[in-house]
């Protein structure tokens, strides 16, 4: 849920727990005892995560453009 990229639902499910509220209570409770450390880090998975879909969708462009140019020559 923090790093694997697997939704709430799907980790709840694979758990045996009845919904996702579960593991987001037990998220924050785990963070607030972790202190702020865990927090930040948190927040640079996020940060660093919409680096990574920024640079994919320059990615496509760029792939895009290089195919329309391909074409041309």
């Amino acid at each position: 849920m923090l790093l694997d990229g697997h939704s709430a639902t799907s980790v709840a499910a694979n758990l045996g727990i009845s919904g996702a509220s579960v593991l987001y209570r037990w998220k924050a409770a785990l963070l607030e005892q972790s202190g702020p450390a865990a927090a930040s880090l948190e927040q640079r998975v996020r940060q660093l995560e919409e680096e990574l879909r920024r640079v994919e969708r320059e990615r496509d462009i760029l792939k895009k453009a290089l195919a329309i140019f391909s074409q041309k020559m």
